[in-house]
């Protein structure tokens, strides 16, 4: 049975906003989750070398492999989809790249974007910006806003040390006024945007079934405990509330479905799930930012309603449940034989056969 494509996430910022301190963070709070990291210096991620269990490799790739399953690896930026492709083909639930402060975003993302690949896929733009001095680094470098415009999500962080935190909130708002803003301090941010919910509830039950030893995540959490304290996690409650909306409807317009998922309401992280489309098709579609992705549901069952999950931060699960019920079928999209194919210009198929487009 093939496995469903591995999300390949991209963190970038400028020098110092925090990219290393939120890989951490993930690293030591995805509950096993087995995550696959590239990053420009592997030196930059700060994991103790006591949790290294092992290494190999050599040239343009080295691998080292943690005790939780996680993969670090140092790589040549010509080579990046050989190394997503190779980490892919491991056990992993995201794969996460690290791209040095000084990158360009956009290229990064049309990397995994347009990769042939298809054990890969497309996981979102993380940007980390620093809030303490982002109006500095905005006059030194112009191109920070087109950076956020770009971003599927930013991680406001060191929101403790902002002067004015709500006006630098609004300032990157409006660079990015639909990408959900999460403020932080140490870069912790809800893991659950990264990793799939269920991937991480999946993961933990298999851990409870088999005696075993601290895997990293939760020997890094037993240190910090150690260290600051069972009750010191304060600053695990200063960032904007994550949440899931599940919303489930009957058969809808596909045009207008379509427009939903390419424009997500603000807030919006990921989409996924099934859609019902008026002429009875059914898909399944998944969303980061407004990247979307279709195919036709496995086992094409019939008669069942659609249903989403929308994630994100501050999401209205009102204002998601009536945007949803807009795109419900009528009489006009039944008869739109076309109209499925808006959806389906986003599958797989119609990335390899032009002769699919929207009508």
């Amino acid at each position: 049975m093939s496995r469903r494509p591995v999300p390949v996430v991209v963190v970038a910022g400028y020098l110092g906003a925090g990219k290393s301190t939120l890989l951490n963070h993930l690293l030591s709070n995805a509950t096993g989750a087995r995550i696959g990291v590239v990053v420009n210096d592997f030196g930059a991620v700060n994991i103790d070398a006591m949790l290294v269990a092992g290494g190999s490799g050599s040239g343009a790739v080295q691998t080292v492999s943690l005790s939780n399953g996680c993969v670090c690896c140092t790589v040549d930026d010509d080579e990046l989809e050989d190394v997503l492709g190779a980490l892919a083909a491991r056990d992993l639930d995201v794969i996460v790249v690290e791209a040095s402060g000084l990158a360009e975003p956009a290229a990064m993302v049309r990397r995994v974007v347009l990769a042939s690949d298809p054990r890969i896929d497309y996981g979102g733009l993380v940007y980390v910006a620093d809030a303490a001095h982002l109006d500095e680094t905005m006059r030194r470098h112009p191109s920070l806003r087109h950076h956020l415009a770009l971003a599927d999500l930013v991680v406001l962080n060191k929101i403790d040390l902002a002067d004015e935190p709500d006006r630098v909130a609004a300032v990157v708002r409006g660079y990015a006024p639909s990408a959900p803003l999460v403020r932080t301090v140490d870069a912790a941010m809800p893991t659950a945007l990264l990793v799939d919910p269920q991937v991480l509830a999946d993961r933990a039950a298999a851990r409870d079934r088999i005696a075993r030893q601290l895997t990293l995540d939760e020997a890094l959490r037993a240190q910090a405990h150690h260290d600051h304290g069972e009750h010191d996690g304060d600053h695990e409650h200063l960032h904007d509330a994550y949440a899931a909306v599940d919303v489930a409807a009957g058969p809808v317009d596909a045009r207008r479905m379509a427009d939903l998922l390419c424009d997500p309401p603000p807030g919006v992280f990921r989409v996924k799930g099934f859609v019902t489309v008026a002429d009875g098709t059914r898909l399944e579609v998944h969303t980061v930012g407004r990247h979307v992705r279709t195919g036709l549901e496995r086992g094409r069952r019939t008669g069942e309603p659609t249903v989403l999950v929308f994630l994100g931060v501050g999401l209205d699960g009102d204002d998601l449940r009536a945007r949803v019920e807009a795109c419900a079928a009528t009489p006009e999209s039944i008869a739109d034989t076309a109209g499925v194919l808006s959806l389906l210009r986003f599958s797989a198929a119609a990335q390899e056969d032009s002769t699919i487009t929207e009508v």
